[in-house]
C-alpha cells in the first residue's frame, strides 16, 4: 500500500510540475524546485495511503496525523490550489448540500488561474489549466482520505468467554484439563 501511494504521489508531482510549466508565461526549470515538488509530492502519497490503510483496518485515529504534511503541497504558489482543493473534498462528501458550494471553490480556481493569465489563453496554457483541474481532484480525494469520517471496523457477534465469534466452542472443551462450556450471545 505504502508503494502504491509513492508512486501516485510521484506521478501527481510530476504532472503538477507539468502544468507549472505549462501556465508559465517565462517557464524556468530548476532542478531544486522540481525534486523538491516531486519528493514532497510521493512523501504525501506514502502517507495517505497509510492513512487510508489505518482507517481501513481500524487502527486507532492517531494515525490520521501522518497525513499533515499535505499542507507542504499548499507552500509558496501552491497556496493557490487551496480553495480547489476544499472544492474538491467538498463535492466528494456524501453530503449532497456540499456539492454547490464545492464546485463553486473548483470553478473560483481555475478561474483564478485564468484570470491570472490575462484572460487569453494560449493552446499550451489551456491544457495547463486542464491538467490542473486534474491535480486538484486528485489532490481533493488525498485530503478527503484524511478528514473522512473514521469508522471502527464492525465486531463480530459476543459471546460469553469474550472470545471471537470464530473461536467459540458449542461443546465441551478439555483446555487446561477443566471441561469448558462458551455460547455465543444472539444479537
Amino acid at each position: 500500500m505504502l508503494g502504491i501511494g509513492v508512486a501516485a504521489g510521484l506521478a501527481w508531482g510530476v504532472l503538477a510540475r507539468g502544468f507549472m510549466r505549462l501556465l508559465a508565461t517565462n517557464p524556468e526549470f530548476t532542478w531544486a524546485g522540481t525534486l523538491g515538488i516531486i519528493g514532497t509530492a510521493s512523501l504525501v502519497g506514502g502517507l495517505v495511503a497509510v492513512v487510508r490503510l489505518a482507517r481501513q483496518s481500524g487502527w486507532t485515529p492517531w494515525w490520521r496525523l501522518l497525513g499533515l504534511p499535505i499542507v507542504l503541497l499548499f507552500g509558496a504558489a501552491g497556496i493557490l490550489m487551496l480553495p480547489g482543493v476544499v472544492g474538491g473534498v467538498m463535492l466528494l462528501d456524501r453530503r449532497r448540500w456540499l456539492a454547490l458550494p464545492g464546485a463553486a471553490l473548483v470553478a473560483l480556481t481555475l478561474g483564478a488561474v485564468v484570470h491570472e493569465l490575462d484572460g487569453s489563453l494560449t493552446g499550451r496554457q489551456l491544457a495547463g489549466v486542464a491538467l490542473l483541474g486534474g491535480c486538484l481532484a486528485v489532490e481533493g480525494w488525498a485530503a478527503r482520505e484524511l478528514v473522512r469520517r473514521w469508522r471502527p471496523p464492525v465486531a463480530g457477534p459476543l459471546t460469553v468467554s469474550g472470545a471471537p465469534a470464530d473461536r467459540v466452542a458449542t461443546g465441551p472443551s478439555t483446555e487446561g484439563g477443566a471441561a469448558q462450556r462458551t455460547t455465543t450471545l444472539a444479537p
